[in-house]
């Protein structure tokens, strides 16, 4: 029994000796594998390393496009912000504009209100005062005549003092006088006596034709672009009674005077150029007298056509041609009176305004004596 239990003891040291032996054994019996083992560590710290690498760039690639965007955002954000202050500064400058229009348009309805009342108060005594007038005078047949020949007669008026139209005025009157025949009233008399007389003065003023003065003239227009420059000739030889001996007299004279023959042409006193300048200040005198016709001032139409007779005469062959034609419409002009002397033919206007006056105030005393 004691040699087994010695037995066993041994047998387990041997047991657990026996693996780290059964490692020595193999680590001395394969060379090899400790330099693959270094080799596949290398290999793996460096696969991690470029991992790590990468990683380390891929971040850093990504922190730095984020903060890119972060940085665009901002900057963004910073140009609507400054875009917001723009555009509240805008609105404050508005709110303080719109604060001062609506005090204005405060103003202005005030001011509209008060005009208001102020037209309101005219219109209700214009009303009072129509009504008055309403009662107080009988409408008829008559006084629309004499309204409405009243109104000729101040049409007359304003066409002698503002077109200077007789002719008109005198046709306007005869109207009037036809509408007073209409009525038969003996107490008119006195107002178409004086209207008798106004179309009497009118009657003796002279009549100018204006519009044929200017037709004339227009007809010169064309005319002016065909008229032609002088051409000299030589004086013509005027006979004398006695005879007279060319010899001698060329003989004493010929030590003063040199003779001879010349083929070309003479020159003309008049150059081409100064012949178009005074075509241009012929046609301003044409344009001086048309203004002096219808302005009727008599200095200004004998000066323009005394310039264009002076003008023609001196620049252009007047003996024939288009020459011949301004210078006959000038001299047909010239003396020509255009100023009228247009006298005071209202007195029929103010008899009529007298007689409408008296008979207004007639049925006036008529309405309150009734009443």
């Amino acid at each position: 029994m004691s040699k087994p239990e010695e037995t066993q003891p041994e047998s387990a040291d041997e047991a657990v000796v026996a693996p780290e032996e059964m490692e020595v054994v193999a680590e001395s019996s394969d060379p090899v594998r400790p330099a693959q083992t270094n080799r596949s560590g290398a290999l793996l710290s460096l696969t991690l390393s470029i991992v790590a690498t990468a990683a380390v760039g891929v971040g850093g690639w990504l922190g730095w496009t984020e903060v890119q965007t972060i940085r665009g955002s901002v900057q963004s954000m910073d140009s609507i912000v400054q875009t917001l202050g723009t555009q509240l500064s805008e609105l404050k400058k508005l709110q303080t504009e719109t604060r001062a229009l609506e005090s204005h348009i405060q103003r202005l309805e005030t001011d509209v209100s008060r005009a208001d009342a102020r037209n309101q108060s005219v219109i209700d005594r214009v009303e009072m005062v129509a009504e008055q007038l309403a009662k107080a005078q009988v409408d008829t047949r008559s006084s629309y005549v004499l309204a409405e020949a009243e109104y000729l007669l101040k049409l007359a008026d304003q066409r002698l003092l503002i077109e200077r139209n007789p002719e008109t005025a005198v046709n306007l009157m005869r109207t009037a006088q036809a509408l007073f025949g209409q009525l038969q009233d003996g107490r008119l008399l006195s107002v178409r006596e004086l209207l008798a007389q106004d179309l009497n003065t009118l009657s003796s003023i002279p009549t100018i034709d204006v519009l044929g003065i200017q037709a004339d003239l227009l007809a010169l227009d064309p005319v002016l672009d065909e008229l032609q420059l002088p051409v000299r000739r030589l004086m013509a030889d005027t006979p004398t009674d006695q005879a007279v001996d060319v010899q001698k007299w060329l003989g004493d004279l010929s030590e003063f005077i040199r003779i001879r023959e010349v083929n070309a042409p003479i020159t003309p006193l008049v150059s081409a150029s100064d012949a178009g300048r005074a075509r241009e200040v012929l046609r301003l005198s044409l344009e001086q007298i048309k203004v002096a016709l219808i302005r009727e001032d008599q200095d200004l139409f004998d000066a323009g056509l005394a310039q264009a007779k002076r003008l023609c005469t001196h620049f252009f062959d007047v003996t024939a041609g288009a020459g011949l034609k301004v210078m006959s419409v000038l001299s047909a002009l010239d003396g020509t009176p255009i100023v009228r002397e247009i006298p005071d033919a209202a007195q029929g206007l103010r008899a009529l305004k007298a007689y409408r006056d008296a008979l207004t105030q007639e049925r006036v005393s008529a309405t309150e004596v009734k009443q």
